[in-house]
């Protein structure tokens, strides 16, 4: 996947985020939507391979309704804010410092990439009348009031001063383990949210960051070989 292509992938759910987040969201507790025209109109169901296809019409024809989102997705929104800002801060932290040509320009792409999926997210609990972790507006804040305690893939406060202080290749190497590090934590929290989230548009960001992280990972890993 080239890089064009993921940071476009990202710009894209984040504007579907911000759409289908958005769209249509009054009061505390939205009202279940659907895209049935008619509880009557019929609905083609193809069959399996040598059987017929099915009419289906009434109840049967309606599709699923989604209602309110769950704790599960809401936590992940908020969680997934202050994951995306301290990613921000460790490429602020040695973008200038950092050797590596190839390294520097994965640099600025997670930090552009991520930038407007954080204000999608804050959008998104905001419309839900949710809380927005303080990242949202600034990610070198602290944690404040969100609990970020055990989050998969955050670098410590010791491991983020040794990153300040690396320069060079020491600094891109550093910087590319505790990346991947950091990503592979997003991942278990995509793959948590999958597991107990409910909200589509949630899950459908789930899957972009997934994609996205998931290919970073790749080149990170190839980048840190190459620099041993």
């Amino acid at each position: 996947m080239s890089s064009h292509c993921t940071a476009r992938g990202s710009a894209l759910v984040a504007a579907a985020l911000l759409g289908l987040g958005l769209a249509g969201c009054s009061g505390d507790t939205p009202a279940p939507t659907t895209t049935a025209t008619s509880p009557t109109a019929p609905v083609l169901q193809p069959g399996r391979p040598g059987e017929p296809n099915a009419s289906l019409t009434g109840t049967a024809a309606l599709p699923s309704r989604t209602g309110s989102p769950r704790e599960a997705d809401v936590r992940f929104m908020q969680d997934m804010i202050v994951h995306h800002a301290q990613a921000i801060v460790m490429v602020s932290l040695v973008q200038d410092r950092l050797a590596d040509t190839q390294v520097r320009s994965l640099a600025a792409r997670i930090a552009d990439e991520q930038r407007p999926e954080i204000d999608a997210m804050a959008k998104w609990l905001e419309a839900k009348g949710e809380q927005v972790p303080p990242q949202a507006g600034n990610p070198e804040l602290g944690s404040g009031t969100h609990d970020h305690a055990g989050m998969p893939g955050m670098a410590t406060q010791a491991q983020l001063r040794q990153l300040t202080a690396a320069r060079g290749a020491e600094a891109d190497r550093l910087w590319l383990t505790l990346m991947t590090a950091h990503h592979e934590g997003a991942l278990r929290m995509v793959v948590q949210q999958h597991r107990d989230g409910t909200d589509d548009v949630v899950t459908q960001l789930g899957d972009e960051i997934h994609v996205t992280q998931s290919v970073q990972i790749g080149y990170m890993r190839e980048m840190l070989d190459r620099l041993a």
